[in-house]
């Protein structure tokens, strides 16, 4: 078995107050073995817990816990899975992976298929490297709800594209998944003369079947950088043919309004962007199921901004100066949403868009900009008098708030670029107050 090593113990957690430290190895919770970070999410339900651990100095003792059923213990482990990952096996013929160039962060290079991540963050599986234990499991546990990329239910355009035998079958996995009461969440990774059209038709259809337990649909078009020599040929989708695709799921939604009371199915906010169509307004994506996806994120952050902007004070205490980094695919919208802090006096800012020589001037999404194209083209904005500027960095260039995808950190590029860097959420509050100015008092 591996070894269940503590990374951190959070300050004030149940576990810190019971004892555990950094380094304490766990051995069993209440005389059961620990198979992986599901097996412990279940174990530490019981509401009086007795943990035998190995301590640094190798010595074993049993510490005891009462908590309430839903209390988490504030523990942080070396390995977040604490057993292996589960590695995929499939050849997809979009795969972001065999596409990217060397020299980002390891763990963007492991390729996962793990239901386990599914379950506790989100991440999509294919059910094609499922073996019959994992999904009796999945069902013995009510692990729920799975997110599931589907990509076409025709089992032979799916074999196509995910180039594994075994993706045939996914209408009958999905059923089975249904009949046993878990749910799920799909996606469909849209590739121009593959899977959409009348494939696209078939697929959705087949999915809103499926419901209530398929909860919701991403459409998302096929991301396409320059590194993809000897690659399956796939290109970007035009604006026409991303005119017809957002058209036609506003239609479908409608439709669905009425037969099921939700719409379903959810177009990426990078489709909008390539139909140069206006992003629909907040409430169409309901409880914004695929956020992660990149599903509506625009459309609240537009929202948010523009009911915030009768607080917006019509003066700031000092100058200011920002830049605001973004991918060049929220330049024109954010353009238009910001277009009234022009008026603002004493407030100075450029929104910049960066453009992806890294991965290609066809990726222009804000999440796959790295450290070194934001560098490289900041640099030539601030010649003169850097230090007086502010830099606004979405939340999405970073992972954890801290590093970019080519291992950059935040406090890598400040020195480089000799600016004060803010990592801006999601949300139209922080956003504005990082613009006029959280640090020196400014409050919404």
């Amino acid at each position: 078995m591996k070894k269940i090593v503590i990374r951190e113990v959070k300050k004030g957690s149940l576990a810190q107050k019971a004892g555990l430290k950094k380094g304490d190895e766990i051995l069993k919770i209440n005389d059961q073995n620990i198979k992986d970070i599901i097996d412990y999410k279940f174990l530490i339900t019981d509401e009086i817990l007795n943990i035998r651990i190995k301590t640094k100095e190798g010595q074993e003792r049993v510490l005891t816990i009462e908590k309430n059923f839903d209390e988490d213990l504030g523990i942080e482990f070396e390995n977040p899975l604490i057993d292996e990952i589960m590695r995929c096996k499939n050849k997809c013929i979009f795969c972001f992976v065999d596409q990217m160039p060397k020299g980002l962060r390891p763990s963007l290079y492991i390729k996962d298929d793990d239901y386990r991540l599914s379950i506790l963050e989100g991440t999509y599986i294919t059910l094609t490297n499922l073996q019959d234990k994992d999904l009796d499991r999945i069902i013995s546990m009510r692990l729920s709800p799975l997110y599931i990329s589907v990509h076409a239910t025709d089992g032979n355009v799916r074999k196509t594209m995910l180039r594994n035998k075994a993706a045939e079958k996914i209408m009958d996995r999905l059923k089975f998944l249904k009949e046993n009461g878990i749910f799920f969440h799909t996606q469909i990774v849209l590739c121009p003369g593959v899977n959409d059209k009348d494939v696209l038709e078939r697929t959705l259809e087949d999915l809103f079947s499926l419901y209530p337990s398929m909860q919701s649909i991403a459409v998302v078009p096929v991301g396409i950088t320059k590194y993809r020599k000897g690659l399956y040929p796939l290109r970007r989708f035009t604006q026409k043919e991303a005119q017809e695709i957002t058209e036609r799921v506003e239609e479908l939604q409608r439709e669905n309004l009425k037969r099921f009371g939700t719409r379903l199915v959810f177009v990426a906010d990078e489709f909008y962007e390539i139909a140069k169509k206006e992003f629909p307004p907040a409430e169409t994506y309901e409880d914004f199921p695929q956020w992660e996806n990149g599903v509506g994120m625009v459309s609240l952050l537009r929202d948010q901004l523009t009911e915030l902007m009768n607080e917006v004070p019509l003066s700031l205490p000092v100058k200011r100066r920002v830049k605001i980094a973004t991918g060049i695919s929220a330049f024109r919208f954010l353009e238009k949403v910001l277009s009234p802090l022009r008026r603002v006096e004493n407030l100075e800012f450029e929104i910049c868009p960066i453009r992806n020589d890294f991965f290609g001037e066809s990726v222009t999404v804000a999440g796959l900009v790295t450290g070194r194209d934001l560098v490289a083209q900041l640099k030539k904005r601030l010649v003169d008098e850097a230090h007086l500027y502010n830099l606004l960095v979405p939340e999405v260039m970073l992972k954890d708030g801290k590093v970019f995808l080519d291992g950059l950190s935040v406090q890598d590029v400040e020195q480089k670029l000799h600016v004060k860097v803010a990592v801006v959420k999601i949300d139209g509050r922080d956003f504005l107050e990082k613009i006029l100015g959280k640090d020196l008092g400014v409050e919404l």
